[in-house]
């Protein structure tokens, strides 16, 4: 594996001192391509499919390398032929997280180890 500036940046978007801002930018870990595209390139990546798919791929040597964990989620966006009034598409999403920290696990009710009462998000 080699370290390259590029994935040490990708990287550094994980660290606490960058959180507030990287959250600011494109929300909370895990961070999906169009993302890190973004803040790897800035606004251009969103019209450019090679800055997308290089950082698709750097994410993904990442997660071979042990260094990123992927998880796949379901989730709504907007399809690339929509205007901003558009419904968007269902598909699946890859996301890209430190190891460890992109366990989900499904509440079917009844586990042992679950926290009674009522989850409340805090801003």
């Amino acid at each position: 594996m080699r370290m390259t500036s590029r994935k040490k940046e990708i990287l550094s978007y994980f660290e606490p001192d960058n959180a507030k801002w990287v959250t600011g930018e494109i929300g909370y870990p895990p961070f999906d391509v169009s993302g890190v595209a973004y803040l790897l390139h800035g606004i251009t990546s969103h019209d450019n499919r090679h800055q997308i798919e290089s950082t698709r791929r750097t994410l993904e040597a990442m997660t071979k390398d042990g260094l990123l964990e992927k998880v796949i989620s379901y989730e709504q966006r907007q399809d690339t032929t929509q205007s901003g009034g558009g419904a968007g598409v269902w598909c699946n999403c890859s996301r890209y997280g430190l190891p460890g920290s992109c366990n989900l696990r499904r509440d079917d009710g009844g586990r042992r180890d679950a926290i009674e009462g009522e989850a409340v998000r805090v801003e």
